[in-house]
Protein backbone atom coordinates (compact mmCIF):
# COMPACT_ATOMS: atom_id res chain seq x y z
CA UNK A 1 0.00 0.00 0.00
CA UNK A 2 2.92 2.37 0.75
CA UNK A 3 4.29 1.77 -2.91
CA UNK A 4 0.87 2.44 -4.24
CA UNK A 5 0.23 6.08 -2.22
CA UNK A 6 3.95 7.03 -3.05
CA UNK A 7 3.06 6.05 -7.14
CA UNK A 8 -0.05 8.91 -6.65
CA UNK A 9 1.77 10.91 -4.47
CA UNK A 10 4.59 11.19 -7.65
CA UNK A 11 2.20 11.75 -10.16
CA UNK A 12 0.34 14.47 -7.91
CA UNK A 13 3.48 15.93 -8.00
CA UNK A 14 4.61 15.85 -11.64
CA UNK A 15 1.08 16.84 -12.66
CA UNK A 16 1.56 19.77 -10.25
CA UNK A 17 4.66 20.97 -11.67
CA UNK A 18 3.73 20.49 -15.27
CA UNK A 19 0.60 23.25 -14.57
CA UNK A 20 2.69 25.05 -12.88
CA UNK A 21 5.45 25.24 -15.52
CA UNK A 22 2.98 25.21 -18.11
CA UNK A 23 1.05 28.37 -16.68
CA UNK A 24 4.70 30.28 -16.17
CA UNK A 25 5.35 29.22 -19.82
CA UNK A 26 1.99 30.32 -21.02
CA UNK A 27 2.59 33.75 -19.13
CA UNK A 28 5.64 34.60 -20.31
CA UNK A 29 4.87 33.86 -24.31
CA UNK A 30 1.85 36.68 -23.73
CA UNK A 31 4.17 39.12 -22.14
CA UNK A 32 6.58 38.65 -24.68
CA UNK A 33 4.41 38.70 -27.53
CA UNK A 34 2.11 41.78 -26.24
CA UNK A 35 -0.93 39.31 -26.56
CA UNK A 36 -4.56 41.15 -25.56
CA UNK A 37 -7.04 38.25 -25.56
CA UNK A 38 -9.06 37.83 -22.31
CA UNK A 39 -8.04 36.37 -19.73
CA UNK A 40 -4.80 36.19 -21.02
CA UNK A 41 -3.39 39.99 -21.25
CA UNK A 42 0.28 41.45 -21.62
CA UNK A 43 -0.51 43.52 -18.32
CA UNK A 44 0.00 46.77 -19.83
CA UNK A 45 -3.08 48.19 -17.89
CA UNK A 46 -1.42 51.26 -16.22
CA UNK A 47 2.50 50.53 -17.85
CA UNK A 48 2.46 52.97 -20.43
CA UNK A 49 3.95 56.33 -20.18
CA UNK A 50 1.69 59.17 -18.95
CA UNK A 51 1.84 62.70 -20.30
CA UNK A 52 0.37 65.66 -17.97
CA UNK A 53 -1.99 66.44 -20.40
CA UNK A 54 -5.88 65.30 -19.67
CA UNK A 55 -8.74 65.73 -21.27
CA UNK A 56 -12.47 65.09 -20.41
CA UNK A 57 -16.02 66.10 -21.62
CA UNK A 58 -19.15 68.17 -19.63
CA UNK A 59 -22.57 69.04 -21.13
CA UNK A 60 -23.26 73.05 -21.24
CA UNK A 61 -26.38 74.11 -21.78
CA UNK A 62 -27.07 77.41 -23.75
CA UNK A 63 -30.00 79.52 -22.36
CA UNK A 64 -31.38 81.49 -25.29
CA UNK A 65 -29.80 84.96 -23.90
CA UNK A 66 -26.19 82.95 -24.84
CA UNK A 67 -25.35 82.57 -21.34
CA UNK A 68 -24.01 79.15 -20.36
CA UNK A 69 -23.93 76.50 -17.46
CA UNK A 70 -22.54 73.05 -17.15
CA UNK A 71 -25.57 70.36 -17.16
CA UNK A 72 -24.35 68.70 -13.43
CA UNK A 73 -25.61 65.52 -13.00
CA UNK A 74 -26.28 64.37 -9.34
CA UNK A 75 -23.26 62.36 -7.63
CA UNK A 76 -25.05 58.74 -7.10
CA UNK A 77 -23.53 55.77 -8.62
CA UNK A 78 -26.08 55.79 -11.73
CA UNK A 79 -25.86 58.88 -12.96
CA UNK A 80 -21.80 59.14 -12.83
CA UNK A 81 -22.05 55.99 -15.41
CA UNK A 82 -24.13 58.06 -17.69
CA UNK A 83 -21.62 60.70 -18.20
CA UNK A 84 -19.21 57.90 -20.04
CA UNK A 85 -21.64 58.35 -22.78
CA UNK A 86 -21.03 61.46 -23.23
CA UNK A 87 -17.97 60.74 -25.63
CA UNK A 88 -20.39 58.58 -27.72
CA UNK A 89 -22.77 61.29 -28.01
CA UNK A 90 -21.31 62.73 -31.53
CA UNK A 91 -21.85 59.94 -33.31
CA UNK A 92 -25.41 58.81 -31.90
CA UNK A 93 -28.38 59.14 -34.04
CA UNK A 94 -30.28 62.40 -33.69
CA UNK A 95 -33.38 61.35 -32.28
CA UNK A 96 -30.87 59.84 -29.90
CA UNK A 97 -28.89 62.68 -28.94
CA UNK A 98 -31.99 64.31 -28.18
CA UNK A 99 -33.25 61.67 -25.83
CA UNK A 100 -29.72 61.90 -23.69
CA UNK A 101 -30.24 65.26 -23.36
CA UNK A 102 -33.01 65.79 -22.73
CA UNK A 103 -32.32 62.82 -19.74
CA UNK A 104 -29.41 64.60 -18.89
CA UNK A 105 -31.35 68.18 -18.43
CA UNK A 106 -34.22 66.53 -16.56
CA UNK A 107 -31.41 64.37 -14.17
CA UNK A 108 -29.74 67.87 -13.18
CA UNK A 109 -32.82 69.53 -12.63
CA UNK A 110 -32.71 72.07 -15.75
CA UNK A 111 -36.00 72.83 -17.73
CA UNK A 112 -35.80 72.29 -21.16
CA UNK A 113 -37.08 75.09 -22.28
CA UNK A 114 -34.81 77.46 -20.74
CA UNK A 115 -32.50 76.11 -22.68
CA UNK A 116 -31.13 77.27 -26.55
CA UNK A 117 -28.64 74.59 -27.20
CA UNK A 118 -26.85 72.06 -25.08
CA UNK A 119 -22.77 71.58 -25.86
CA UNK A 120 -20.53 68.42 -25.71
CA UNK A 121 -17.13 70.50 -24.76
CA UNK A 122 -14.01 68.75 -24.75
CA UNK A 123 -11.61 70.55 -22.43
CA UNK A 124 -7.98 69.99 -22.33
CA UNK A 125 -5.99 70.32 -19.71
CA UNK A 126 -1.98 70.52 -18.89
CA UNK A 127 -0.66 70.97 -15.29
CA UNK A 128 1.25 74.14 -15.10
CA UNK A 129 5.30 74.48 -13.97
CA UNK A 130 3.14 74.58 -9.90
CA UNK A 131 1.04 71.11 -10.95
CA UNK A 132 -2.25 72.74 -11.02
CA UNK A 133 -4.21 72.07 -14.28
CA UNK A 134 -4.73 74.98 -16.73
CA UNK A 135 -6.96 74.63 -18.98
CA UNK A 136 -5.43 74.81 -22.37
CA UNK A 137 -8.37 73.94 -25.11
CA UNK A 138 -11.77 73.60 -25.54
CA UNK A 139 -14.13 72.01 -28.70
CA UNK A 140 -17.34 72.09 -29.01
CA UNK A 141 -17.72 68.36 -30.12
CA UNK A 142 -21.11 68.50 -30.60
CA UNK A 143 -24.70 70.87 -30.05
CA UNK A 144 -28.34 69.05 -29.83
CA UNK A 145 -31.05 71.71 -29.47
CA UNK A 146 -33.54 70.15 -26.81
Amino acid sequence: MTTETTTDDDRQRRLARRVTVGTVVVLLLVAATGLEAWPLTAFRLFSTVRTGTSSGFTLVAIAPDGTSAPVLLPQNQVFRSTTHQYADLAHESPQTQHAKVLAWLDAAGIDPADVATVELVRTTRRPDPAGVPQITAQTVVVRVTP
